[in-house]
């Protein structure tokens, strides 16, 4: 009875070891192979059974006897050293980095963004996290919002006028409207900040403008906005000369702003006058042909007007020549002479003979025996008259 005990433990333990080893296997293919691999323990078929014989003891009529009884078979387990086949499969291990939607916002403060990859590892299945250097991205803070200096220019009434004000710092768009004053009448100011249109007066003007961000900020400005009236020339002739004696005439000019500069532009004056740069023409002149001039007159804030074309005529000179027939009167004009009047005296008639240009001539003839009697005018360096 015993015996069959200890062949029943065996049993048992054999079977329990059995189990355990089992289990470790699994436990391990778990831990080395997690993607589902394993380590397969290969067994040879089983041997045939071993029998052994057992010897047992009978009592009877008090004598023992000795019988063998055979033994129960157990099979024998036989584990052959294990084949381990791995067979790891190519992991297929892709890392896609998907385009980060990044959204930007504009704060006062540097934002720091940190990339986290994953790749799973091809030798052991596992998966490794690597952290990138976090990348710092700084925004610069937006400038104070300001209005920059402008030197406005001075408008002409009646002339067309436009000029941009400018505003620095802050976010765009920049929005103007007049805060104080007026501007001129005829000008006004958009809200892209332009002053523009056409002066109706003539003026000082002062006001202040405001300029405000897309964020709301605001900056002012105080300026002054000077008018004038149209710089003309008012002089439209000039009086005649008289060769030979002194002449002067002042050339006249409004509006703009004085004192003005005179010059001329075009043609030429006699000889002996000239322009000076306050306007007077001025000298002596010998004669001369009929010339005309055309003249600017600058004010000091650069602009420029333009006089017509100014005539510049001497003065008629009348000569009267008396002869022994009769009177002729010429006029000499400059480089040229005409003739104005021939009188005849009693018992003459007269005869022109020629006109004038450049010679008059005039013969007095008797009415009866007497002597022709003539008076000639003509130019040579001047007009020089005789008779006889």
């Amino acid at each position: 009875m015993r015996r069959l005990l200890v062949v029943s433990l065996w049993v048992v333990a054999t079977v329990g070891v059995t189990y355990v080893a089992s289990a470790a296997v699994t436990l391990v293919d778990l831990q080395v192979f997690p993607q589902g691999e394993r380590v397969e323990v290969l067994t040879r078929p089983a041997p045939p059974p071993t029998t052994t014989i057992l010897p047992t003891s009978t009592t009877s009529g008090g004598s023992t006897n000795l019988t063998t009884v055979p033994a129960t078979t157990v099979p024998r387990a036989t584990v052959e050293p294990v084949s381990s086949t791995t067979t790891v499969e190519p992991v297929s291990s892709t890392t896609t980095v998907e385009p980060a939607s990044s959204t930007t916002t504009v704060e006062p403060t540097p934002t720091t963004t940190v990339v986290s990859t994953t790749t799973t590892v091809p030798e052991t299945g596992g998966v490794s996290s690597t952290t990138r250097p976090p990348a710092t991205a700084t925004t610069q803070p937006v400038p104070p919002l300001a209005v920059d200096a402008v030197d406005l220019t001075v408008g002409t009434v009646g002339s067309a006028y436009g000029i941009e004000l400018v505003a620095t710092g802050g976010q765009r768009p920049h929005i103007w409207q007049i805060a104080a004053g007026v501007l001129p009448p005829g000008l006004a100011l958009s809200s892209a900040g332009r002053i523009s249109g056409t002066p109706q007066g003539a003026g000082q003007f002062s006001f202040s403008v405001r300029v405000s961000d897309g964020s709301g900020r605001l900056a002012s400005a105080s300026l002054v906005l000077t008018t004038l009236n149209s710089l003309r020339v008012l002089t439209t002739s000039l009086p005649e000369v008289e060769a030979g004696s002194a002449y002067q005439a002042t050339l006249q000019a409004t509006g703009g702003t004085p004192p003005y500069r005179w010059t001329v532009v075009d043609g030429g004056l006699p000889d002996g006058l000239v322009l000076t740069a306050n306007g007077v023409v001025s000298g002596t002149s010998s004669g001369g042909s009929p010339t005309s001039v055309v003249a600017a007159a600058t004010d000091s804030s650069g602009r420029v007007a333009h006089s017509g074309e100014l005539s510049v005529v001497f003065a008629t000179d009348r000569r009267t020549v008396a002869a022994r027939g009769g009177t002729v009167f010429v006029d000499v004009l400059g480089d040229s002479v005409s003739l104005f009047l021939a009188s005849p005296a009693d018992g003459f008639s007269a005869i022109v003979v020629e006109p004038g240009g450049f010679r008059v001539e005039v013969q007095f003839v008797p009415l009866q025996g007497d002597a022709t009697s003539w008076v000639v005018c003509e130019v040579a360096d001047g007009v020089v008259c005789s008779h006889g």
